[in-house]
C-alpha cells in the first residue's frame, strides 16, 4: 500500500513539473523577461515577439514548437539581444504551416551531441515556412543548423540572411541548411554581409530539386576547400553568384542529374575561377565570356588595351614632334631637344560592348637629337592602368627611331615620316573570386613583354589647310602564364589611324608666345581582334566586339612659350583628348632645349 502511495505521488510531481515546464501559446504574446518554460502553440496565427534582452531558454528540447500539423500560420520575432535556446534538440520545431520567423537575436542549440542538436526543424512542416535571419542575428548548432530532410516536408521554404547560419559539428551532420533529395521549391537568399558556414564533411548547403541559391555574402565551408560548400542532390536547381558575394569549397551537382544552372554575376571585367562537379549549365549575366568545366571567366583588359596603347603612343609622338618642329623654327637652326609628359585619363566601362573602364597615370620622355637628314627619336616611358575590377597593370617601356623631317616613307607621298621600335615590360595583378582558397579570394600576378614598331608619315600644309597624317602601328606578345589558371598565347595587333591636325601662334612681344593646337584622330584595328587562353588548361577564344577596335579621338592643345635666351626656350603645354571609347584624357608636359 505504501509503495503505491508513493507511486502516485511520483506521478503526481512528474505531471507538476511537466506543466510547469510546458507553456501553452493560444494568442500572440510578447516576452520581455526570460521564460524557462516550453512554449507550445496551439492556436492559428499566433504572433510570438521576443523583446528587451529577454529569452526563452529551454533545458531539453524544442524550446518552442507546433503542437500538432494542424497549427498554421506562427509568427516568431526576436529582437536584437534576445534569443530562444535549447540544451536539446529543435530548438524551434513546426509541423504546421506558414511558418515565420524574423530574428535579430540568437537562436541556437546548445547542446553537445552533435548531430542531434538542430536550431530550426522544418522537416515535418507543410510548406510556406519563411526565416529572414537579419544583420546581426545568429541561427547556430552543433548539428545540422536548419533541418528540412528528416520528415515529410521541406517543400516551398525561403531563407534569406544577412547575419550568421553555422555548424559547429566537425563531422558529419554538420550542414548550415539541409533538405531532402526530394524537397522542392526552396529559396535561399545570402545577402551582401550574411554567411552561411559550415565546419564538418557535409556541405554547408544541401537542397534537393527545382530550387534556387543566390548569394552576395559568404557561403563557406571551413572543413577544407575539397569538401563541398553547395551540393544540388535533385534536377533542375539554379546557383546565382553575385557582386562581391564568396564561396569556399565546391559547388557540385549530384551525378545523374539533370538541368542544373550556374549563373555568374559580378560584373564586367570581374574574374573568377570556380572548382565545380556535375554537370551544370553555365551563364554571366554580364556577358562575360565564361569557360567551361570548371566555371572561369577573367577580364580581358591585358588583350584589350593593347590597340589602345599602339594608339596612345603613336599620339603622344605626333604631338612630341610638332612642339620639337616648333621649337626648332624658334631657334632657327639644330638644337638637341627634350620634352617631359605627364598625362591621365579616365575610360569609363561599357556594359554592353565589354569594354573595360579604366583609370590610367602615365610618365613620359621623348628626347630629340638632329642630324642631317634624320633626327634620332629615344622615347622613356612608364605608367599604370588600373581597371575597374581589381586587376591593374603597371608599363616600363624603351623606344628609339628616326623622324625624316623632308623624307615621305618610301619617298612617295608625304613630307615628312617617322619609323619607332621598342618593348614595353609589363607587370600585371589580378584578384580573382575563387572557391579553391579559404578566403574565397586569390592575387594572381604575371610579368610579360610587348614589342612595338611605329611608323607614319605626313604631308604639311600651310595657311588654314589642316595637315593630313596617317601610321601604321604592330604589336607582338609572346605566350605567357599568370601565376595560377589563366594562359594567354601569343597575341599580335596592328592598327591604321588617319588624322587631320593643325596649328597656330600667337606672339606676346618678343618673348612669349601662345600656342594652339588641335588633332582628329580615326584609328582601327586591323589585325588581333580575337586572343586565345585557356583557364586551368580549358582553351578558349575571346573576340573584341567590334565598336572596341575602332576609336576618334579629338584632342586640343593649350600650350606658353618663354624665350629664355636666343639658344634657351622653356614650354609649357596642356593637352585634353575625348574620344568615342568614352575616354577623358588630360596630359601636362614641358619641354626645354638642351644638348646631349
Amino acid at each position: 500500500m505504501n509503495r503505491i502511495k508513493i507511486i502516485l505521488i511520483n506521478l503526481l510531481l512528474l505531471t507538476y513539473i511537466s506543466i510547469s515546464y510546458a507553456a501553452d501559446v493560444d494568442e500572440d504574446t510578447t516576452f520581455s523577461t526570460t521564460a524557462t518554460a516550453q512554449q507550445v502553440v496551439t492556436e492559428n496565427d499566433v504572433d510570438i515577439i521576443i523583446t528587451n534582452n529577454a529569452s526563452i531558454t529551454r533545458t531539453g528540447q524544442k524550446a518552442i514548437k507546433n503542437t500538432d500539423d494542424e497549427v498554421t500560420g506562427t509568427t516568431i520575432t526576436i529582437h536584437s539581444g534576445s534569443s530562444v535556446t535549447s540544451t536539446g534538440n529543435n530548438t524551434i520545431s513546426t509541423e504546421g504551416g506558414e511558418l515565420t520567423i524574423t530574428n535579430s537575436g540568437t537562436i541556437q542549440a546548445l547542446g553537445a551531441s552533435g548531430a542531434n542538436s538542430k536550431a530550426i526543424n522544418i522537416s515535418n512542416s507543410d510548406g510556406g515556412v519563411t526565416i529572414t535571419n537579419n544583420s546581426g542575428g545568429i541561427i547556430a548548432s552543433p548539428g545540422n543548423t536548419i533541418l528540412g530532410n528528416a520528415g515529410t516536408g521541406g517543400d516551398n521554404t525561403t531563407i534569406e540572411n544577412s547575419g550568421q547560419i553555422t555548424s559547429t559539428n566537425t563531422s558529419s551532420s554538420s550542414s548550415a541548411i539541409i533538405y531532402k533529395d526530394n524537397d522542392t521549391g526552396n529559396t535561399i537568399t545570402n545577402n551582401a554581409g550574411g554567411e552561411i558556414t559550415s565546419k564538418g564533411t557535409k556541405s554547408t548547403i544541401i537542397v534537393g530539386a527545382s530550387s534556387t541559391i543566390t548569394n552576395s555574402g559568404t557561403i563557406k565551408n571551413n572543413k577544407s576547400v575539397s569538401k563541398n560548400a553547395i551540393q544540388l542532390k535533385g534536377d533542375n536547381n539554379t546557383v546565382t553568384l553575385k557582386d562581391e558575394g564568396i564561396v569556399v569549397g565546391i559547388i557540385k551537382a549530384a551525378n545523374g542529374t539533370t538541368g542544373n544552372t550556374l549563373k555568374i554575376n559580378h560584373g564586367v571585367g570581374k574574374s573568377y575561377y570556380y572548382n565545380t562537379g556535375g554537370d551544370f549549365t553555365l551563364q554571366d549575366l554580364d556577358g562575360n565570356q565564361i569557360v567551361n568545366g570548371s566555371a572561369g571567366s577573367v577580364g580581358q583588359g591585358g588583350s584589350e588595351i593593347l590597340d589602345d596603347v599602339l594608339g596612345r603612343k603613336s599620339l603622344n609622338l605626333r604631338q612630341s614632334f610638332a612642339r620639337y618642329k616648333s621649337t626648332k623654327e624658334d631657334l632657327g637652326k639644330p638644337q638637341s631637344w627634350g620634352e617631359i609628359n605627364f598625362s591621365t585619363f579616365k575610360k569609363k566601362q561599357n556594359s554592353q560592348n565589354l569594354s573595360l573602364g579604366l583609370n590610367s597615370a602615365d610618365l613620359s620622355i621623348n628626347l630629340m637629337y638632329p642630324n642631317q637628314d634624320k633626327d634620332f627619336i629615344l622615347s622613356l616611358g612608364t605608367g599604370s592602368q588600373k581597371f575597374t575590377k581589381d586587376h591593374s597593370i603597371n608599363r616600363y617601356s624603351v623606344h628609339s627611331g628616326f623622324l625624316f623631317k623632308d623624307n615621305p616613307i618610301l619617298n612617295m607621298f608625304g613630307d615628312e615620316s617617322f619609323v619607332l621600335g621598342g618593348i614595353n615590360l609589363q607587370t600585371s595583378e589580378r584578384e580573382i573570386l575563387t572557391n579553391t582558397r579559404s578566403s574565397g579570394k586569390l592575387s594572381i600576378g604575371d610579368n610579360y613583354e610587348t614589342y612595338d614598331l611605329l611608323a607614319g608619315t605626313k604631308i604639311n600644309n600651310d595657311f588654314l589647310i589642316p595637315n593630313i597624317g596617317a601610321t601604321v602601328g604592330l604589336s607582338y606578345t609572346p605566350s605567357h602564364n599568370e601565376s595560377d589558371y589563366y594562359s594567354w598565347d601569343n597575341k599580335g595587333v596592328s592598327n591604321l589611324s588617319v588624322y587631320l591636325d593643325d596649328s597656330y601662334k600667337l606672339n606676346l612681344g618678343n618673348n612669349y608666345q601662345i600656342n594652339l593646337g588641335w588633332i582628329v584622330d580615326v584609328r582601327k584595328m586591323v589585325l588581333g581582334k580575337d586572343q586565345d587562353y585557356e583557364i586551368n588548361g580549358t582553351a578558349a577564344t575571346f573576340s573584341q566586339d567590334a565598336d572596341t577596335t575602332q576609336e576618334v579621338t579629338l584632342a586640343t592643345n593649350l600650350g606658353f612659350d618663354k624665350k629664355i635666351t636666343d639658344d634657351h626656350f622653356f614650354k609649357f603645354n596642356l593637352d585634353s583628348t575625348i574620344s568615342t571609347q568614352e575616354l577623358t584624357s588630360f596630359t601636362g608636359n614641358f619641354a626645354y632645349k638642351f644638348a646631349f
